[in-house]
């Protein structure tokens, strides 16, 4: 039986790729929202609709651009299926949710998994 990150995984692997709206940070914000009752990415939604502006709001990099607005949750060395982080794909740092065993992601083609370390990982 399929549970709520499974559930999850699998809607936003159907949703289409909008920048700040559906795109990978945006995603895993949603995500947060869901799980957590936090939205990390508040600051952000409405500030960008394409990959320039994206680039823009990230350009010190996604983890530091995204740092101060995840507290409430902590930072974690051992996440637990459906908390957060920061991943590198190909020199990106892109935004990821913990399935358990791999680090799930979206790309503008649908869903990714890689089973990397995280450069910095939040959970309750």
């Amino acid at each position: 039986m399929a549970d709520a990150v499974d559930r999850y995984l699998t809607a936003g692997a159907a949703l289409p790729w909008v920048w700040g709206v559906s795109d990978c940070t945006i995603w895993v914000a949603d995500w947060c929202v869901l799980q957590f009752r936090h939205d990390p990415a508040a600051a952000f939604r409405g500030m960008y609709d394409d990959e320039a502006g994206a680039e823009r709001l990230i350009a010190a990099g996604l983890s530091h651009a995204i740092a101060p607005w995840m507290p409430p949750l902590r930072v974690t060395d051992a996440p637990r299926r459906g908390d957060v982080g920061i991943i590198d794909i190909r020199g990106r740092e892109v935004a990821a949710i913990w399935t358990g065993r791999r680090w799930a992601f979206r790309t503008p083609r649908g869903l990714g998994e890689c089973p990397t370390r995280a450069i910095v990982s939040w959970g309750r």
